[in-house]
Order: structure tokens, then C-alpha cells, then sequence
């Protein structure tokens, strides 16, 4: 009788159980795309693409063997910035209450190894202009940041450049190797805005000024 009841039991159990992963099986294998929004939400490869042609996303690799959007404009509040102006040498900028501007070059790429703007008078035309904003908006002077040298002798040596100091601009700011180059503006209080890759110059003077509001 016990095994009868047992039997009954299973069997009825397996049928349920089939039932269920014949009608939700294809929800959860829908679920996994290998597409991830900025939240890590898993979204369909169509919208993914979207997002990157038409906004200002990059798509990066999530470490698990799928993609994930990252949003190209970063704007946030440090918990400790004091620490992003002592490894530059600009401690006294931040007692001083000056904004910390940061060019980061991530190494040689297609994007910053060619096109008539990747030269040394170029970039020496922009240093200069960087110089004037940092003035107007009592910013610190740019520091120059790099994680790979390589390509940097095109500038001939005009702006020093300096390796980025225990990884912290990377691990904080610039996860992937974007693309050109990024930049990153902190203000000593801890607010910061950048953007990852690929940037007009006049950028930073819109994160200069937003930030000097605070």
C-alpha cells in the first residue's frame, strides 16, 4: 500500500514538474542573453546594440563570457578623494579647494595612433587651453596619467606623463581600456564627472564649471 501511495506520489510530482519547466523553461533560457545593462540586468542583444549606437554607452566585456554596458558619461561622489590628489602630488590643491583635472591615456590604440589631432602641436595647443580653463575656474593645473606608454613618444616630451599611481585612476574610474583616451575632473568635496573615451575638449570645461558650483 505504502509503495502504491509512494508511486502515485512520484509520478504525479513528475508531472507537475514537467508541466512547469515546459511552460517557464523558455522564460529562463530568454533571461540569459549574455547582454547586461550598466545594473548588470540582463537585456536582449537588440536593445544592447541600441543603447550603444544610440546612446552614450560602450559596450565592455562583463567577465563572465558576456557583454555589459557602461555608461560613457561618469558622474558620482568619492568616499575619499584626498587620496586622488596626494598620488599626483596635489595635496595642496586640495587643502586649497582646487578641482583635480585628469587626462588618462590608456596606451597606443587605433583611436590615438592616428588622425591629424594625434600630434605634439596639437597637443600642445590643448595643454594650453586646459591651462587657461584651471585658471578661470581655480582648478589645479591637468595631470597627465598613463597605463601603458606606448605611443606617448608622438608628444615628443612636451607634457610629463606619469604612470598611474597603484592602478587607482583604473580601478576607480577607467575599468577598460576606452578607446583614445579619457578624462575624469574631482573636486576636493568628492564630486566627480568624466567621460570615458573619445571626448571633445570642451568637455572639461562643462565638468569644470558644474563642479565649481558645488
Amino acid at each position: 500500500m505504502k509503495n502504491s501511495i509512494s508511486t502515485s506520489f512520484m509520478m504525479g510530482f513528475l508531472k507537475y514538474f514537467s508541466l512547469f519547466i515546459f511552460l517557464f523553461g523558455p522564460v529562463f533560457s530568454l533571461a540569459q542573453t549574455g547582454f547586461k545593462d550598466e545594473l548588470g540586468r540582463e537585456i536582449s542583444k537588440e536593445y544592447f546594440e541600441q543603447q550603444i549606437i544610440e546612446g552614450p554607452y560602450f559596450g565592455i566585456p562583463d567577465g563572465e563570457g558576456g557583454k555589459m554596458l557602461v555608461h560613457r558619461m561618469p558622474v558620482g561622489l568619492l568616499d575619499n578623494p584626498e587620496i586622488f590628489f596626494e598620488k599626483t602630488a596635489n595635496s595642496d590643491g586640495f587643502r586649497e579647494g582646487k578641482a583635480l583635472i585628469v587626462i588618462y591615456y590608456p596606451g597606443k590604440d587605433e583611436c590615438n595612433s592616428t588622425g591629424l589631432g594625434n600630434n605634439a602641436s596639437t597637443f600642445q595647443k590643448e595643454h594650453q587651453t586646459l591651462l587657461k580653463w584651471a585658471e578661470k575656474f581655480g582648478a589645479s593645473e591637468p595631470v597627465y596619467i598613463y597605463s601603458d606608454p606606448s605611443g606617448l613618444e608622438k608628444y615628443g616630451g612636451l607634457i610629463p606623463w606619469q604612470k598611474d599611481p597603484d592602478r587607482i585612476f583604473q580601478n576607480q574610474f577607467f575599468k577598460y581600456p576606452y578607446p583614445c583616451g579619457s578624462f575624469v575632473v574631482i573636486h576636493p568635496n568628492g564630486s566627480f564627472r568624466g567621460i570615458l573615451g573619445e571626448y571633445p575638449l570642451s568637455q572639461i570645461n562643462v565638468a569644470l564649471k558644474k563642479l565649481s558650483k558645488n
